[in-house]
């Protein structure tokens, strides 16, 4: 048998060595791809079927407005992008600029259909009067959508779950609605501002003029019509509801996101988002996994944002304004009473793929 020599041997060891390197950051990376980037939420195992039991077939399709009863996705279709038939994201707006304290003043939750090749978002007013999940011991058994938000933040400290606000408000809405979220997402402030900025502005079109104040001096006015906005001017157009109301403020935060579909969805914007996506990571609370996000990008690039993005509304007639004894803040506090039955068959069939 031939001798094998030094360098040999020495070679061989090299080779066995790189191979370990590379088959070890094969599985960091494989691992990392698939790990969502901040907690995942700790919803309970889903135990039942979505529908709860209640038939939402005998339910007027118009119910979702601006919707077009469709039906259910066909299950042999096949998914897009490697994605899975379809995923349901929690989008929540804070107000701060910073995830430690903070109310969820925008709240959507967001369809993505990778069968059909469509997103739906529907909005969620965060003033609706909801029961809060696990803080009895805090004196906390009630309060406002966004509240939920706030007291499950890491600075309240009261939620043991995981997602802090998002976790808490996910909670809340699968209690009192039935909404299961697959993934959530809080933009605050300055990441807010900063996708703006960072997309070169965008173009919206007002319907009517917009005069915002503080404390009666003006900060923002804008005649009816089209406009190119930063991020400070779209922040302060969607923050705005002391003339126009929640309905009103839902209205304005809809024009923005079609604006920001818009841009996004353009060659400059699609070039943009892996950078972009990048430079947020930081700034955005999500559980997205890396994977989950170039399975977004990659729809993305197959959508037509004026027929495949929908943005329905719940019917106002569902929800009536009162004043409400808030005793965790010991005030009144004007609140949307809602019909919870109504809008949980309503959230039931936007999670089954009822496209408007």
């Amino acid at each position: 048998m031939k001798k094998i020599d030094q360098k040999t041997i020495k070679n061989i060891l090299i080779i066995l060595t790189v191979i370990t390197i590379l088959l070890g950051a094969g599985y960091f990376i494989i691992f990392s791809w698939n790990s969502p980037i901040n907690q995942a939420l700790s919803l309970p195992d889903e135990s039942q079927d979505m529908t709860d039991g209640s038939d939402s077939g005998d339910m007027d399709s118009t119910d979702l407005e601006g919707s077009q009863e469709t039906g259910t996705v066909t299950p042999t279709i096949e998914p897009v992008c490697g994605g899975p038939p379809s995923f349901s994201i929690l989008l929540s707006g804070v107000s701060s600029n910073n995830y430690l304290y903070g109310l969820a003043d925008a709240i959507r939750i967001v369809r993505v259909d990778f069968q059909t090749k469509k997103v739906s978002v529907l909005a969620l007013p965060r003033d609706l009067w909801v029961e809060i999940p696990g803080l009895e011991s805090r004196g906390i058994k009630e309060g406002k959508l966004n509240q939920a938000y706030f007291y499950g933040t890491e600075g309240m400290g009261y939620f043991e779950g995981l997602g802090y606000g998002s976790g808490l408000l996910a909670e809340t809405l699968l209690d009192n609605f039935g909404y299961r979220a697959d993934r959530y997402i809080a933009v605050n402030l300055n990441s807010f501002r900063m996708i703006i900025d960072a997309l070169g502005g965008i173009d919206v079109y007002l319907a009517d003029d917009v005069n915002i104040k503080k404390f009666e001096e003006p900060v923002l006015f804008l005649k009816a019509g089209s406009h190119h906005l930063n991020g400070k001017q779209a922040e302060q157009l969607a923050r705005s509801r002391i003339t126009i109301g929640d309905f009103g403020r839902i209205n304005n935060q809809t024009v923005i996101l079609k604006a920001l579909a818009v841009k996004m969805l353009s060659p400059t914007g699609i070039a943009a988002l892996p950078s972009l996506i990048d430079q947020l990571k930081s700034n955005v609370q999500t559980d997205l996994s890396p994977a989950d996000i170039s399975q977004l990008v990659c729809l993305a690039r197959m959508l037509d944002y004026d027929q495949d993005i929908k943005y329905p509304t719940l019917p106002e007639d569902s929800m009536l304004e009162q004043m409400v004894y808030d005793p965790a803040r010991g005030i009144n506090t004007a609140a949307l009473i809602v019909d919870k039955e109504r809008i949980s068959q309503l959230i039931t069939k936007f999670q089954l793929g009822t496209m408007p």
